[in-house]
């Protein structure tokens, strides 16, 4: 009863901590991914949340919350889209436990958020074509080329970020399996909110 006792006292103060963290960290990956407008919650269902990013009238984007499984476990990501939601223009993952110096390439660098942070168009030019620099392509390439938002997306083994099409991702040398998992839920999602949306009468 005693360590029942002490249990439950502990969740009840560390479960809004854990809340907030998590609020803050998913703020922060919004203004990162969509910078300079104001989200607002449209879609939260089926494992899946999504928030419109707008300044007054405008809409400057759309931001995905959404998961998957990779290599070793659950993958979190947070996913940026044009406003037409055309095109892929961003992810961040948030949460993984991925191979160290491996899987987790995924992950964007401290150094890469500040790169693109000070990049206006966000594509880092030849940076994009080093395979350790696997969340880039996700930004951008090629001089203003951006991936698919079609739910098309396939990875690719073995070639350079120059020579692949908007519906192609370079792989992650020797980790093809965390490749595919962040390409899949990317797909995933995207087709996801296109359901939900076309759901509740498109917007």
């Amino acid at each position: 009863m005693l360590s029942g006792g002490a249990l439950s006292l502990v969740n009840g103060h560390a479960d809004p901590l854990i809340a907030a963290n998590q609020a803050r960290e998913r703020d922060e990956a919004i203004a990162f991914l969509v910078p300079g407008g104001t989200p607002t919650e449209v879609v939260a269902a089926d494992g899946l949340t999504a928030w419109e990013v707008r300044d007054g009238a405008t809409s400057l984007g759309w931001v995905i919350q959404a998961s998957g499984i990779g290599f070793q476990a659950e993958i979190k990501t947070m996913i940026a889209l044009d406003p037409a939601r055309e095109h892929v223009h961003g992810v961040m993952v948030i949460a993984d436990s991925e191979t160290p110096g491996l899987g987790t390439w995924i992950r964007l660098s401290g150094d890469q958020k500040e790169a693109l942070t000070a990049s206006e168009t966000r594509d880092l030019g030849d940076e994009v074509n080093i395979a350790q620099n696997f969340p880039l392509q996700f930004f951008g390439f090629g001089g203003g080329q951006h991936l698919s938002a079609a739910g098309d997306l396939k990875v690719v083994k073995g070639k350079r970020r120059d020579q692949l099409g908007p519906s192609e991702v370079q792989a992650i040398t020797a980790a093809t399996i965390s490749s595919v998992a962040v390409t899949d839920i990317v797909n995933a999602a995207v087709l996801k909110l296109d359901d939900l949306l076309a759901g509740q009468g498109g917007v």
